[in-house]
């Protein structure tokens, strides 16, 4: 039987500014927030996820961790530091950034406005990332 057919989906901005902000439930792991614009079981395509997420200035934060999947990002507005594997990284609108599987990185805005970057897990669901954060358990 082959596989169900992948359709075309848009977002426009406006629907995009109305999905609901998400954050890690612990402060611990960082101070951002985030849209998932597509994965399963929200859209039809399982071959990846991805999303908006946004880092206040000055406080704006990921904290240290890994996961299993490999990760694009893409900056969408401002700068900031990306450390991968203890080596950072300025960044800036325009930066795309490939991050390897199980790859220690984190995010840190040292910026005067919001930093904001398109991520892509690829090849996978957003609800199967596993996040280790170090020194934590798994989330």
């Amino acid at each position: 039987m082959p596989p169900p057919k992948t359709h075309p989906v848009i977002l426009s901005p406006s629907t995009i500014t109305t999905l609901p902000p998400e954050s890690f439930p612990s402060p611990s792991h960082g101070h951002l927030t985030w849209r998932t614009l597509f994965t399963q079981p929200n859209t039809p395509t399982s071959d990846l996820a991805a999303g908006i997420a946004i880092c206040p200035p000055h406080t704006g934060h990921l904290c240290a961790h890994r996961h299993a999947q490999a990760e694009l990002y893409y900056v969408l507005k401002g700068r900031a530091t990306v450390t991968i594997d203890g080596h950072p990284h300025h960044v800036e609108k325009g930066t795309a950034v490939f991050i390897p599987g199980d790859a220690e990185h984190s995010v840190v805005n040292d910026g005067d406005q919001e930093f904001e970057w398109l991520y892509v897990f690829p090849g996978g669901r957003f609800q199967d990332v596993v996040y280790c954060f170090s020194g934590n358990a798994k989330l």
